[in-house]
């Protein structure tokens, strides 16, 4: 009897092949089909025959009404279809599942070991993910074992064990991760990797792999890509690097997303003596490895200034301290049309404002040649200092005043109107735009229902630029009841003062009061981005009888001055460290 027919195959089960446990089911079999053939076949025919034989005209049509439902069970104990999910008595004993388990079996038929090895130890947990992320497919571990800083990982999938063993020679953390088949003798080994170099199935990002491996020193975080086109990986595969003769435009850009890819934490990279005319081909590292910190472009062709445009300008590689230049025309050629560098070095600096060594000696701008580069660049005019205070009286009266105006100012803003003068001035520039306002909540739109319109940043706002003029006096605030009222319709703000590195005043002494210049950050909630934001004071001892003077201020505010604007970090607080010497002349020579 096939699994198909009986009641068992009914309700998903099967029966145990043997003489006992049949018997029963063909009977049933049988009785059932002799039920349908005598209710529904021979009856309807010989009711048609024997009318049509006494000629009359009879039209046999369905009788919609469901009287039996001949695919239940019939009368056996209560397995009609209302109690289908009621377990039958089975005089046999319980059935054997063997001819259904293979349906059920979810075990992978393919299992494939990988091994991997150099991870830091405490970073296994990290692995896994890492390789799912790289290899840009979702796929999930058979199994994955740990064992003296080695992991056994087991997929079932020969295409992702491919994908995986191709990611061998990837940075994860600081280590390098090498990744290769656990068991060379396994029947999916040559359908995942040619274990032999000389194999020909080897594509051309899997030899540019090699190569950039070849010339990774991982303990200086230095690529060293000088002399391409001379390197036997790629003579033997006649891949024509960047700057070679007839060089394949892709090439150049695939090896710097491999070496994103391969080396994240990459600080030094060379292109000595490529005969590179420009920077094109090889631009996409602005991209993919923006964080470099030192970039060799020693003994190319380039000419011109407007050759190192693909990765200068605003935006581009913010953190490069050195650019080496020596050897190429352009330097040459300038340094002998003006008998000297400076020129060269304004102009290179306009190009690539954060550098601070160009051709292995340090940059050192005269006022002059800094005013020049700050008209057309982005150099900063001076380095900057740290919190600068006049004298001990300023500094002890603007810690206290800061301290306490803030308190207030993020937790009840209506106590500081009393310590503005009646002709103090209150203004708000912004200038966001890297993110909308944020939304009020329909709770509070609907409190807010009877009073004025919440402020912004942005609707107090007396940046004029898009103003026209009958806008120009909106949003200045005169007299402490303006101010009050400005102030407590602002946004929310928590100010964490006790963070220094994040602030930075500087105050001093003037004719008409003591002036605070604030720099630093807030947020409107702790779940928020933070917003930078300067802020300027001019302060007056307050009088005897001023409201600030019975409110217990000793301090009155003549002129509030703030701008907010999108966060931009704290690193513009900071000093600059001192001007480092050249990096390449510590990393070795290459022949």
């Amino acid at each position: 009897m096939s699994e198909s027919k009986g009641l068992f195959a009914m309700f998903g089960g099967s029966t145990a092949k043997t003489t006992t446990s049949t018997t029963p089911a063909k009977k049933d079999t049988a009785e059932s089909e002799k039920w349908q053939t005598a209710t529904s076949k021979k009856a309807t025919r010989g009711l048609a025959l024997k009318a049509r034989a006494s000629g009359k005209s009879v039209t046999v049509t369905e009788n919609k009404k469901k009287i039996i439902d001949l695919g239940e069970d019939i009368d056996m104990g209560g397995m009609g279809k209302k109690k289908k999910n009621r377990k039958r008595f089975n005089p046999y004993g319980r059935p054997k599942a063997t001819a259904a388990e293979p349906k059920m079996d979810t075990t992978p038929t393919q299992r494939i070991d990988i091994l991997i090895s150099g991870f830091e130890p405490g970073t296994e947990a990290g692995v896994i993910p890492f390789l799912v992320q790289k290899s840009k497919k979702q796929w999930q571990a058979v199994d994955a074992k740990v064992d003296q800083g080695q992991m056994l990982l087991t997929v079932s999938d020969p295409v992702i064990a491919r994908i995986l063993i191709r990611l061998d020679g990837y940075i994860f953390g600081t280590q390098q991760l090498q990744i290769c088949l656990f068991d060379p003798n396994s029947p999916f080994a040559s359908a995942i990797q040619p274990s032999n170099p000389e194999n020909n199935k080897l594509t051309t990002i899997d030899i540019l792999r090699n190569f950039l491996k070849s010339r990774w020193n991982s303990e200086l975080k230095y690529l060293n890509l000088d002399d391409m086109a001379s390197d036997p990986i790629l003579k033997k595969s006649a891949i024509r690097p960047p700057g070679a003769p007839g060089s394949n435009a892709i090439v150049g850009p695939a090896m710097m997303k491999l070496a994103g890819e391969m080396f994240q934490d990459i600080v030094s990279i060379s292109f000595a003596r490529n005969h590179l005319k420009n920077v094109q081909q090889i631009s996409t590292l602005a991209q993919y490895l923006p964080n470099i910190q030192n970039i060799s472009l020693q003994d190319n062709l380039i000419k011109e200034y407007e050759n190192l445009e693909a990765i200068s300008g605003t935006g581009k590689l913010k953190n490069l301290r050195e650019l080496l230049l020596t050897g190429n025309p352009l330097r040459e050629s300038e340094i002998k049309q003006r008998n000297n560098d400076r020129g060269y070095i304004r102009n290179i600096v306009k190009r690539f404002p954060s550098l601070v060594v160009l051709d292995a000696a340090p940059i050192q701008l005269t006022e002059q040649e800094v005013a020049s580069v700050h008209k057309t660049g982005r150099v900063l005019p001076l380095d900057n200092q740290p919190s600068f205070f006049d004298n001990d009286i300023a500094q002890s009266v603007t810690t206290d005043f800061l301290n306490k105006y803030y308190h207030s100012f993020d937790t009840d803003r209506s106590v500081l109107s009393v310590i503005y003068d009646t002709s103090s001035v209150f203004s708000v520039a912004s200038n966001v735009k890297l993110r909308a306002q944020q939304k009020l909540k329909r709770k509070e739109k609907k409190k807010l229902m009877d009073d004025e319109e919440k402020l912004t940043w942005t609707l107090l706002s007396r940046n004029l630029m898009g103003k026209s003029k009958k806008q120009e006096g909106k949003g200045l605030q005169v007299g402490p009841d303006a101010i009050g009222t400005a102030l407590c319709r602002l946004p929310n703000t928590m100010h964490d003062l006790e963070k220094t590195k994040d602030f930075i005043v500087d105050a001093h002494q003037t004719p008409v009061g003591l002036m605070i210049c604030l720099h630093g950050e807030f947020k409107e909630e702790e779940s928020l981005p933070p917003y930078s934001f300067d802020r300027t004071f001019l302060l007056r001892p307050s009088a005897p009888d001023s409201p600030a003077a019975i409110a217990g201020w000793p301090y009155t505010i003549m002129n509030d001055m703030l701008c907010v604007r999108d966060y931009i970090g704290n690193q513009g607080f900071q000093p600059q460290a001192p001007v480092p010497t050249s990096i390449f002349a510590s990393y070795p020579v290459s022949q």
